[in-house]
């Protein structure tokens, strides 16, 4: 089947069907999450991944069931306790619950591949005071000939790219990694330093894990921080917004992205910002509630601008707020 146009779609179609008769239902907040239910309770849960899976149980007895039944149609390998997966190194601390996700093998290959294994690490993301707009940009056919020589047949889409997918454990990386990606049409010499100077702090902090687990014995709710910087882009002055959500003191969403639009007021900044965590706070109560685990409480997302929580405590307030963004909030919630 390898090479055929509809490979993706035919292989979904398959696995869909055999999960389906093992008893599976394909859960409605995640296109890649199959759960299966005994006695309203669920006793697995299959990750899939085009053609890797994990599965979760509190049985171990029903993941080796699973394995042997899917055996039966598809040709597998069992790697036993999950440990590595798509590039993410997991490693179990059973006896305080906790797991660690880290990305130090990806995150070398990376260097190497970029030939950056040499390179000196630095502690910050970006240099102080950098100015990465679109003015960095070679115009002349000298400058372009400046930035290829630089470039050293470094693709930049490509090392953005490879940013990007570090950024699955790194939500510290987040902002700066987008800021990068912004100038992939016609990057420049400064651009592609910024974006070297990641892989830079990368090498530093390369043993710098994700900790997931219920390290709370009080704490398991749903709890949103958001925060914009208003008008920060020089180039069309569009804010960029930004969020994290956590469980039990554990990150599990994070996004940093440019507005679609251009807020007139740090008021308006803060407003769409938290519209969209709203937004992914409705997505993440929707999975919690199939996995069992319904909200309890109202999701609190934290914000930081007084303005903005007058505005959304107060009615009154929203005919000061363009219509436009005071519908695309409710739509959200």
């Amino acid at each position: 089947m390898y090479g055929l146009k509809q490979i993706e779609r035919q292989w979904k179609k398959r696995l869909h069907e055999v999960l389906s008769k093992l008893g599976f239902i394909h859960a409605f907040a995640d296109d890649c999450l199959y759960i299966k239910h005994e006695n309203r309770k669920i006793t697995l849960l299959v990750l899939v991944y085009v053609d890797d899976m994990a599965a979760v149980s509190p049985n171990g007895y029903q993941i080796i069931l699973f394995k042997n039944i899917l055996s039966e149609d598809f040709e597998i390998t069992d790697l036993s306790e999950l440990k590595f997966m798509l590039g993410i190194l997991v490693t179990h601390n059973h006896a305080n619950r906790l797991i660690y996700l880290n990305q130090f093998v990806y995150i070398h290959q990376v260097l190497t591949c970029f030939g950056m294994q040499d390179t000196s690490p630095v502690s910050t993301l970006l240099a102080v005071k950098h100015n990465l707009t679109l003015s960095n940009s070679p115009q002349t056919e000298a400058e372009k000939q400046t930035y290829r020589d630089y470039a050293n047949g470094i693709h930049y889409l490509f090392l953005v790219g490879s940013l990007l997918f570090a950024t699955q454990t790194r939500p510290n990386i987040q902002f700066v990694v987008s800021l990068v990606a912004q100038f992939g049409g016609n990057p420049g010499v400064a651009h592609l330093e910024a974006a070297k100077r990641i892989l830079r702090y990368l090498k530093g902090t390369v043993n710098f894990n994700l900790i997931l687990g219920h390290r709370s014995r009080d704490i398991f709710d749903l709890v949103g921080w958001t925060d914009s910087s208003w008008t920060q882009d020089q180039d069309n002055h569009r804010s960029t917004s930004g969020f994290i959500f956590d469980i039990a003191e554990s990150s599990i969403s994070w996004s940093s992205k440019k507005q679609a639009t251009v807020a007139t007021s740090s008021v308006e900044a803060e407003y769409i910002a938290s519209s969209n965590a709203t937004k992914e706070a409705i997505w993440l109560c929707t999975l919690l509630t199939e996995l069992n685990f319904p909200p309890t409480t109202a999701t609190i997302i934290h914000a930081d601008n007084q303005g903005y929580i007058a505005l959304a405590n107060n009615p009154v307030a929203h005919s000061r707020c363009y219509a436009g963004i005071e519908n695309f909030f409710k739509m959200a919630i």
